[in-house]
């Protein structure tokens, strides 16, 4: 039997302190998801960073949160009683769990002049689901990740 739902993630953003510069996403839709499949389901979504003139100097870093996770290892969107893993990425090949400073994940450290000279950088968010993960079809999965920007 083939099991199909849908399956998404929201992505908010964090103004940093002072507004000179802010976060803004975009989430990441898994879409129809198929238990049977023998591929990870992937997908992107966008984190975008803009500085107005003279906000700051030197680099900056965009983190995300566990979202309704314990850890980031373990990042999980719920449908009710029900669970269903996955992860976001900082790069296209899935291997650097994007986070925030904790042991084992990774930030996304802008080097660019837009915090000194203004601008705006758009950053992807790979998501993805394993194959063959058993789900409850019949509805929508959900987490809720917050993006924050320091500069």
């Amino acid at each position: 039997m083939t099991r199909w739902f849908a399956a998404s993630l929201l992505l908010v953003a964090s103004t940093a302190a002072g507004g000179a510069c802010t976060i803004s996403a975009s989430g990441v839709a898994f879409g129809i998801y198929d238990t049977t499949k023998s591929t990870p389901t992937d997908f992107t979504g966008t984190v975008r960073v803009t500085c107005s003139k003279q906000s700051g100097n030197g680099p900056y870093n965009i983190t995300l949160s566990r979202g309704g996770a314990a850890s980031y290892g373990a990042r999980r969107m719920i449908l009710g009683g029900f669970m269903l893993p996955y992860q976001l990425y900082t790069d296209a090949a899935h291997t650097k769990i994007w986070g925030d400073f904790s042991s084992g994940v990774f930030v996304v450290t802008g080097t660019d002049d837009i915090p000194s000279h203004g601008g705006t950088k758009t950053y992807q968010v790979y998501g993805r689901i394993a194959a063959r993960i058993s789900a409850h079809p019949g509805g929508g999965y959900l987490d809720t990740i917050v993006a924050a920007l320091t500069y």
